[in-house]
């Protein structure tokens, strides 16, 4: 890993000295020793899940480990190989073993003894119990390999422009600059690179889909998706209420966003949008380069966060000081962005690929806000806790984006944040109905008869596309806009992508609370995240000061305050 310098400060209590977690070996022998035990009292059990819980965040944490320098660098072969051979060699004994461990502990006879404080971790082992089936093992590391396989080919991908070659991401800035030329070649580069990628896509995905629906189907599902729904662990929703939320977004957010595009296409003067158009400011202003380096990146988001609560101000000072930032976009770097944590070290990372654009900015304030969750549910006596479902653990990124809106003068002059503001909040609107693409076409793709192929494909997205964003041109472009499926989210976190809908919502309330009252709403956020994935979505949601829903109501009324401040700004 890149600069890390941070260390577990305790003991083990389980783990004995000198442990290798890449061994297979070694993590068959711990867990035979747990295996061993008698849990026939309540102090014998509560031994066995901590020290149960310590082994599991040694395993998670080599193997996070490994796939972050793979991640760093895609075409270090040393990366490449250790994260494959922790998938192949390991994480099948760790799924097998943990397989057995949950039914021994849900079988000791001092179950019935164990505190409420156990409760969620109760709740979410039986259905994980009764999902596993030991012939899916090598199912899941084919699928990981899969993966892997995806990260390696976009990491790879570049494109010619102008004369030069570039990383996608550094052809990002172009498309927010005013002349039209130079966005439409710098968005004809990048998507003609996908283009290239896109038949070795569609046979991996092909692969990823038989693959997928198989391990459903051992599990006694009828769908990848609904064997998804108890894995993601989705007590307190139903694929139904996905639905029910695309339709919301049809109707209720579609039009604003819509009526929005008909103004930009004035505003510019054209005679149709084209996917070109969307990034550049529509009044003509020249594209907003917040920063020349990422250390500036750094120092002004720490000052940012400081700004909003102390606590969290000092906890990016911790990584910056520990080198657990890893920002700058470079060739061999794998795209997107994320945080992960290193649970046994007790510390979160963040990877993103800056380019020196406004979006950078909000992108490492999102991924700080994991990294605060994190920082503050640690305190909690199960390891299991420190984390919760991605519903809630994106109400924490997406809240830090919009509670840093009143000190972006860190980074934006005052006539620069005039249209700042308001433009984050349309792109905010407007991220709605991609979201909804992203999980309709995953309905579909896992939950119907017929045929899936490559072709299959492009012609559902392209209706997607007619549904969700009607206001783009794609004349000529037709190729390219049938591949737009071919997203991160779709073949590294399949079904994931629902959860930023879910969370946005409950973003957008957090920050219209705090427009009343901010430090209450700072601390109610903050009393949410310290609660990690010890209470139940509606309690998580319901102490951050949001509501959990997804309906008609819900949806329309954050719209509605939103629009209202989006006049305001």
């Amino acid at each position: 890993m890149p600069n890390f310098t941070a260390k577990r400060t305790e003991p083990h209590r389980f783990v004995e000295e000198g442990f290798d977690p890449t061994s297979a070996e070694a993590v068959t022998k711990a867990y035979d020793q747990l295996q061993a035990r008698e849990l026939d009292t309540r102090e014998a059990l509560d031994d066995f899940i901590h020290d149960w819980e310590e082994l599991g965040t040694v395993l998670y944490e080599s193997y996070t480990v490994a796939y972050i320098d793979m991640t760093v660098d895609t075409t270090n072969p040393a990366y490449e190989e250790k994260y494959l051979k922790i998938v192949e060699e390991v994480l099948p004994i760790k799924e097998q073993r943990d397989f057995e461990i949950k039914q021994k502990l849900l079988a000791s006879p001092a179950l019935d003894k164990l505190g409420p404080e156990y409760d969620m971790l109760l709740r979410n082992i039986r259905p994980e119990v009764e999902l596993f089936r030991e012939e899916n093992v090598p199912l899941l590391t084919e699928e990981r390999k899969l993966t892997q396989e995806y990260s390696k080919i976009a990491g790879a991908q570049e494109a010619e422009f102008r004369g030069k070659t570039y990383t996608l991401a550094q052809l990002t800035p172009f498309l927010e600059e005013t002349d039209r030329e130079t966005r439409e070649g710098a968005w004809r580069a990048r998507w003609g690179a996908k283009l290239k990628d896109a038949p070795a896509l569609d046979a991996l995905y092909d692969r990823m889909y038989e693959v997928r629906q198989q391990i459903a189907r051992n599990a006694g599902h009828k769908s990848f998706r609904d064997y998804k729904f108890v894995e993601l662990r989705r007590f307190d929703y139903t694929p139904d209420d996905c639905m029910a939320f695309h339709e919301a977004i049809a109707k209720y957010v579609v039009p604003v966003v819509s009526r929005d595009m008909e103004e930009r296409q004035e505003q510019l003067g054209v005679e149709t949008l084209r996917p070109w158009d969307i990034d550049v400011d529509p009044l003509g202003a020249e594209p907003l380069r917040p920063f020349d380096n990422v250390g500036r990146l750094e120092e002004g988001c720490e000052r940012i966060t400081r700004k909003i609560d102390p606590q969290l101000g000092d906890f990016f000072r911790q990584m910056i000081d520990s080198g657990l930032l890893d920002l700058d976009n470079r060739q061999g770097k794998a795209p997107g962005g994320y945080c992960d944590m290193l649970p046994n070290t007790g510390v979160p990372f963040i990877f993103m690929n800056a380019v020196g654009t406004k979006d950078d900015v909000e992108t490492l304030l999102h991924e700080g806000g994991h990294a605060f969750h994190y920082y503050l549910a640690r305190q909690l006596d199960l390891p299991s806790y420190h984390n919760t479902t991605s519903e809630f653990s994106e109400v924490a990124s997406m809240s830090m984006e919009l509670l840093a809106r009143p000190y972006l003068d860190e980074f934006f002059s005052e006539e620069e944040l005039a249209r700042l503001l308001k433009d984050q909040l349309k792109e905010k609107l407007r991220f709605f109905p991609f979201m909804s693409m992203i999980d309709s076409f995953q309905q579909w793709m896992y939950t119907t008869t017929g045929d899936h192929g490559a072709e299959a494909r492009k012609a559902k997205w392209t209706e997607l596309e007619e549904r969700f964003r009607p206001s783009l041109d794609w004349t000529g472009l037709e190729r390219i806009r049938e591949i737009g499926w071919q997203y991160l989210h779709v073949f590294e976190v399949p079904f994931y992508y629902i959860e930023y809908g879910i969370a946005q919502l409950a973003a957008l309330r957090v920050w219209l609370n705090s427009l009343e009252d901010e430090r209450g709403a700072i601390e109610a956020y903050k009393r949410g995240l310290a609660l990690g994935g010890s209470k139940a979505l509606p309690e998580l949601f319901d102490a951050a000061g949001a509501k959990f829903g997804l309906n008609d109501a819900t949806v329309s009324t954050i719209v509605d305050g939103t629009m209202a401040q989006v006049g305001e700004a």
